[in-house]
């Protein structure tokens, strides 16, 4: 059974939100399965993956199982999906690869900085609920 890409965001996050809602606006296929990170099922699915990590950077467990993480994500996105493919020639070249890498790692800066604002202030770092919560 061939299954469709998973790609893992923050639902709490508003940037990743707006970032889904756009790739849901160019996947008319419907090509990818978006999932919360919050969703604790997909960490039975898929026992590499991990929330800790998954709230770092963007993650994506592709057709065969493989995890691809940050920048790679925008890459595999502008390889598979027909609305974002038009955009792939962006990543034909080493030097415009590399200037997406930059790109993804400010925007993870930023929304890691919202994170921060918003969660714990002593750690920097979001707090993950228990189903005892």
């Amino acid at each position: 059974m061939i299954r469709k890409p998973v790609l893992l965001f923050d639902s709490e996050c508003t940037l990743c939100v707006r970032f889904t809602q756009g790739l849901k606006f160019l996947d008319k296929k419907e090509t990818i399965n978006l999932v919360p990170i919050q969703d604790e099922t997909v960490y039975d699915e898929f026992p590499s993956l991990n929330f800790e990590d998954c709230s770092e950077e963007i993650h994506l467990v592709d057709e065969q199982g493989a995890i691809h993480k940050g920048g790679e994500v925008i890459k595999y996105l502008a390889l598979k999906i027909p609305g974002v493919s038009k955009l792939s020639w962006l990543i034909e070249s080493d030097s415009t690869q590399k200037a997406m890498d930059v790109f993804y790692e400010k925007v993870n800066s930023v929304r890691k900085s919202n994170q921060e604002k918003r969660n714990c202030t002593s750690c920097g770092r979001r707090k993950r609920k228990t189903k005892e919560e």
